[in-house]
């Protein structure tokens, strides 16, 4: 699939997130340099990885935010190769927390191969240009812009420009304000190809405070009546972001954290700029229980309160732990408050009610309900994001199931008769 429109080229190739959430990776080739765009994995039976490139071909790599399926693949660069990692100091010190334990998880728990070990993160590491929000900076004649994605603290787009033309990339983006973080800028003005997050191409969230009071009010339904809600979240974000919600409206009694969230409430302690409200992420800080101790999480297990525990999709972390004695037990709860991809046990509980205990499937006794805090643009954001550019863009949708990707690009070419693409697993697009 390609694109010919001026002899100054600038091509993108889809080396993942085509036509699927997970493992975004893109290669741009602008101005003799070759640039990655984020190289993400799917953490999934059996994991699937970007598209091969050399890295001996590579010139710079760009993270767009921490999440592993944007940055899980990216010390495999570093077998071979000495490359600068841009991105921001948040970014850069999650990245290490996510990649170390996914190292770990791979070799003693997932028992799936995985293309590096420790000492290519510890390369990566070495090779980070911590960049500023809203700061600009130059590969080669390539300038480079970051600015706030609102996706999670230290999440950025992407402007680049080169050949004459201006490339954005959205990353995962969300341009309503949460309590963690401010909502995205989506000024992008001029730009000749917008690659974003479709998602939510075709569908739009709730309101944010309604499932905010929601979410309060089943907690204290389950808890003040004696039981324990068990919310699974990402270790990074949201898990702040649940603690922040119940913290903002008053729910009094205890909210535990565990797992990695503990270490990512440290990071985030050190990178307060990059958060919204830090008197309010203070707040809950110094409110919450941290588990420490297996005694100690037994003993949770039968305190009336909120247990946050990654991980989000209950691959794996703590939640495995926790879920079973939890759910079946009728005056607890289970709260997902995340996407639930595919073939992970948070897709079979939240469409099935079952989850896995002594590894067979059964139904939870426990009281269930999903709530929407996506991080994600809705479907109305992403067309107000559109209606702000200028010029003609060529819209490339990627990190989007297959119907969310194709309907979103159908809508752009419709309203706005802008050449639109939801690329397949290798395509080349050129600018």
């Amino acid at each position: 699939m390609t694109k010919n429109l001026t002899d100054n080229l600038m091509k993108l190739t889809t080396l993942g997130a085509s036509r699927e959430v997970g493992r975004s990776a893109f290669l741009l080739e602008i101005e003799n340099k070759k640039i990655i765009l984020d190289y993400g994995v799917q953490i999934r039976h059996p994991m699937k990885w970007p598209l091969h490139v050399n890295p001996k071909e590579i010139d710079a790599i760009i993270l767009s935010h921490a999440h592993l399926d944007h940055s899980g693949g990216v010390p495999s660069f570093y077998l071979s190769n000495n490359i600068k990692t841009y991105c921001t100091k948040p970014t850069a010190q999650i990245c290490d927390l996510l990649i170390d334990d996914f190292i770990n998880l791979s070799n003693d728990v997932l028992k799936q191969y995985i293309p590096y070990q420790h000492q290519e993160l510890e390369k990566m590491k070495e090779n980070i240009v911590d960049i500023g929000m809203n700061s600009e900076f130059n590969i080669g004649d390539i300038k480079v812009n970051f600015v706030n994605a609102g996706h999670m603290p230290g999440s950025v787009s992407v402007s680049i420009e080169g050949e004459g033309k201006r490339v954005v990339y959205t990353g995962d983006i969300n341009s309503s304000d949460q309590n963690l973080v401010k909502g995205a800028d989506t000024k992008y003005g001029e730009v000749d190809l917008l690659i974003t997050e479709s998602t939510y191409g075709v569908n739009d969230h709730p309101d944010r405070e309604d499932v905010e009071e929601e979410f309060v009010s089943f907690a204290k339904d389950v808890t003040e009546r004696g039981g324990t809600l068990l919310v699974p979240a990402f270790a990074v974000g949201r898990s702040q972001e649940i603690a922040c919600v119940l913290k903002s409206h008053n729910y009094s009694l205890p909210v535990t954290m565990d797992g990695m969230a503990l270490k990512t409430n440290r990071i985030l302690l050190e990178n307060l700029e990059f958060l919204r409200d830090s008197k309010l992420f203070k707040r809950m800080i110094n409110g919450l229980t941290e588990a420490k101790n297996w005694k100690q999480r037994k003993e949770l297990m039968n305190t009336p309160g909120v247990i946050i525990v990654p991980a989000g999709m209950m691959v794996g972390g703590l939640s495995s732990y926790y879920k079973g004695s939890i759910a079946m037990n009728e005056k607890n709860a289970i709260s997902l408050v995340s996407y639930q991809a595919e073939g992970t046990p948070g897709r079979t509980l939240l469409e099935k009610k079952m989850i896995k205990v002594d590894g067979k499937l059964k139904k939870i006794k426990g009281k269930f309900e999903h709530f929407n805090f996506s991080s994600h643009s809705g479907s109305k954001q992403l067309f107000e994001m559109i209606d702000g550019i200028k010029g003609n863009p060529t819209i490339v949708a990627v990190h989007g199931e297959e119907e969310q990707a194709t309907s979103f690009v159908q809508k752009v070419q419709k309203d706005y008769g802008y050449d639109a693409i939801a690329p397949e697993l290798g395509d080349k697009i050129i600018i």
